[in-house]
């Protein structure tokens, strides 16, 4: 016996209350199917926060015995007179640094005096006349970085505006 078959057999009120009781099985369904989105959402957002917030942590914990070393080394240079060995530590612990940002995908952007200034990785302070010709680096300022391909710093940069025009004053 098909719904139809069994609809035809049933008085009207006994079809509406058939009805409803559908109409409350949809509506049942509809909430738990909205319950379970919501549920879905707030994991989600929750999931976002927390990749939001350890994300560091990889690079956090690798970074760790770099703090360690500047430490030991701040506390070496309280004790000792040796400027040698201080210089020495810590060129190692920048190498370390260096490598550990490398590993992590972190590299610098050099900006080395009379290269051609380029916007993708340069960020020009100043423009002043030199003997340099116009849009070649004359100076960087501070180094950038970028992360894989992403220029996270550009490096900050002095650039030539060219060699300066004379100017002859006649005096009399």
């Amino acid at each position: 016996m098909n719904d139809e078959t069994r609809e035809e057999e049933l008085t009207p009120e006994e079809l509406v209350k058939a009805l409803q009781l559908d109409v409350d099985e949809w509506r049942e369904l509809a909430h738990r199917r909205s319950a379970e989105i919501a549920n879905m959402q707030r994991r989600s957002q929750q999931e976002r926060e927390a990749l939001r917030i350890y994300a560091s942590e990889h690079m956090i914990t690798k970074m760790l015995p770099v703090l360690d070393d500047l430490y030991a080394a701040v506390e070496a240079a309280r004790m000792s007179e040796d400027i040698a060995g201080l210089k020495s530590g810590l060129e190692l612990i920048y190498t370390k640094t260096v490598r550990i940002f490398e590993e992590s995908g972190v590299h610098i952007i050099e900006a080395d005096a009379g290269e051609p200034f380029n916007v993708d990785f340069h960020e020009a302070l100043m423009h002043k006349h030199s003997d340099q010709p116009e849009g070649l680096v004359l100076q960087n300022i501070q180094r950038g970085y970028r992360l894989y391909e992403k220029v996270i710093r550009h490096a900050k940069v002095i650039t030539s505006a060219g060699i300066a025009p004379h100017t002859d004053t006649l005096e009399n």
